[in-house]
């Protein structure tokens, strides 16, 4: 579903004000007619600089009107027009290529002038769209909205190449205009306004906030939320983080969400348990990294304790995995990572626990039915087997040479090391479903960051901080150590 929660400065109208040569009779009938659709924002983009300031901004506003009255098929038939219709000229570009080939051997102010002209002809025309929409009260949260919009449609087409573009050049401006500079860093209390407290309690999508009890102890003593505001959209939490300070490194979630009277003296860890974006549009602007960053140095400045910087991460898509590679060697699929999905002593205990079933059978039982992990001998029975096989996930399975884990990859690109697998870390129904309660801690020491995140970024290997390695980790980290060594 496409998202409509668009600022009520579009939905006020200003039939009042003028318009561009579409009118309103015509503006009613663009919604049915494509060729409407083009003119209106042609309008926009063609707009001279010569008409002054305020024309263009009419006609951006009305262009805005226009896109959020939509329902889900006219906002799609228009992002399509303006993805193939307003993208490169072609043949402008190509004119300028030749231009640029045939100054080189001319003078500099020739080349310089038609490097220019290339340049120039490069930009897609509905770069200029953005722009203007931009310079609107309200126009950063709408360009935000219209890149939710499109990553909604491409979910349903993937194969649609000039929409892909549209929403990489979106994503390429939203990237520049969530610099760092343009961002500030706000800690939520329990004084915050009301009104942005609630949109904590709603957005959170690590943890769910169950109440405003809930919301007050994940803001009291020994507990830290940090969120991300724009200028260009106030009153909205972008990106929030919230941490728990403690004594030791957390393998228990639960401990951190209840626990009534957490101990404040001189902590010594922060732990990073829950980071949400609450925008989809921004999906890839890398809001997340910045935040770590600066959260951890104003969790130094003002903790000065505080000497280890840990996550309790969860891992969403474990479970998942397991059962589709699990259903895939039944079906006679290979695994895509060409390791053992079973190691020979794992065939070998299932074997005998349930010996009318292979052992192939047995695992994708346990990976379907979850109420084992209620059974103390069947549980110690599975743990090695099931952490072997989450270490394999987090380590050795990837996407385009990165973890697959969404987690894990964000904490590794940022510069982390791996550093244990905590076994029924997270006891409700969602950390069940996904990863049968396990959770996973990712360390930021500081003066390793940039080599793991260089190491990472360029090679694909994962750095574990724990020497020697905990024996959870250790067969997929051998495993990655002897693909990088071969």
């Amino acid at each position: 579903m496409l998202n409509s929660n668009y600022p009520d400065y579009y939905t006020l109208g200003y039939r009042d004000e003028p318009h561009s040569s579409t009118n309103d009779d015509e503006l009613m009938n663009v919604q049915n007619n494509e060729k409407g659709v083009r003119k209106l924002v042609a309008g926009v983009v063609k707009a001279k600089r010569e008409d002054g300031d305020i024309w263009p901004s009419l006609l951006t506003r009305q262009l805005c009107e226009f896109y959020e009255n939509q329902d889900l098929t006219g906002r799609s038939k228009f992002l399509h027009i303006l993805a193939k219709d307003f993208c490169i000229d072609l043949q402008e570009t190509a004119s300028a290529v030749q231009q640029f080939e045939e100054s080189l051997c001319m003078t500099d102010r020739t080349v310089l002038r038609s490097s220019a002209r290339l340049r120039e002809a490069l930009i897609p025309a509905y770069d200029t769209l953005f722009a203007r929409i931009n310079q609107l009260p309200g126009g950063m949260q709408f360009l935000v909205n219209m890149r939710a919009d499109i990553l909604s449609i491409l979910d349903g087409e993937r194969t649609s190449v000039h929409l892909k573009a549209l929403g990489d050049s979106l994503k390429n401006r939203l990237q520049e205009w969530f610099g760092m500079g343009f961002l500030d860093l706000e800690r939520i209390t329990w004084h915050t306004p009301a009104s942005i407290l609630e949109k904590i309690i709603s957005y959170e999508a690590v943890h769910a906030i169950g109440s405003w009890d809930g919301l007050k102890q994940r803001l009291g003593p020994g507990r830290l939320c940090y969120c991300f505001f724009h200028r260009g959209i106030p009153q909205e939490p972008l990106t929030f983080v919230q941490v728990a300070l403690v004594n030791e490194i957390s393998t228990r979630i639960q401990n951190i969400l209840t626990d009534p009277h957490p101990d404040t003296k001189d902590p010594t860890v922060a732990i990073f348990y829950s980071i949400t974006s609450s925008q989809r549009g921004l999906g890839g602007v890398d809001l997340g990294n910045f935040l770590i960053k600066r959260v951890v140095k104003e969790i130094q400045l003002n903790h000065p304790t505080i000497t280890t910087f840990s996550t309790l991460s969860p891992i969403p898509g474990f479970r998942s995995w397991l059962k589709t590679i699990v259903n895939g060697e039944l079906t006679g699929v290979s695994n895509a990572s060409h390791e053992p999905l079973l190691l020979s002593s794992e065939i070998e205990q299932l074997e005998k626990l349930w010996p009318s079933r292979s052992s192939l059978e047995s695992l994708q039982m346990i990976s379907e039915d979850t109420r084992w992990l209620d059974d103390p001998d069947l549980s110690r029975h599975y743990q090695p087997m099931i952490e072997r096989l989450c270490s394999q996930y987090l380590i050795l399975e990837s996407k385009r040479s990165f973890a697959l884990d969404p987690v894990g990859n964000f904490h590794l690109r940022n510069g982390a090391a791996i550093h244990q697998l905590n076994w029924r870390a997270d006891t409700s129904d969602k950390g069940t479903k996904q990863s049968f309660g396990m959770m996973v801690n990712y360390i930021y020491n500081l003066d390793d960051v940039e080599a793991n995140n260089q190491q990472y970024l360029l090679d694909g290997i994962i750095a574990v901080s724990n020497n020697p390695v905990q024996p959870a980790l250790e067969w997929a980290f051998s495993k990655m150590r002897k693909r990088h060594t071969d």
